[in-house]
């Protein structure tokens, strides 16, 4: 009998997650490192830009759909996915 590995694949950010047949493995992968909402350092971990990159482009708002909580500000899963999917290029700091 052939073993089958049926856990998902180790997904790595640099590559290409793109395709439309990887977009639910993305916020899966996102929900399993995360929950279902990302902080402003978890949201800099995933773009690879650093806190100070994320908080200026809170200010100019071009960041995913997030939520204030108190102080803290939340980002939801399915916004950063559609966010990922719509910059298609945002691996290094190209969040635009």
């Amino acid at each position: 009998m052939v073993e089958m590995n049926l856990s998902p694949p180790k997904l790595n950010f640099g590559d290409n997650i793109m395709d439309s047949n990887n977009n639910v493995n993305v916020s899966h992968f996102l929900y399993k490192d995360y929950g279902y909402m990302l902080s402003k350092k978890d949201l800099s971990e995933v773009f690879k830009v650093s806190l100070s990159t994320i908080n200026r482009r809170l200010k100019e708002n071009k960041l995913p759909h997030h939520k204030k909580i108190g102080n803290r500000v939340l980002f939801p899963i399915s916004g950063v996915v559609e966010f990922l999917i719509k910059t298609n290029n945002f691996v290094g700091g190209n969040l635009s």
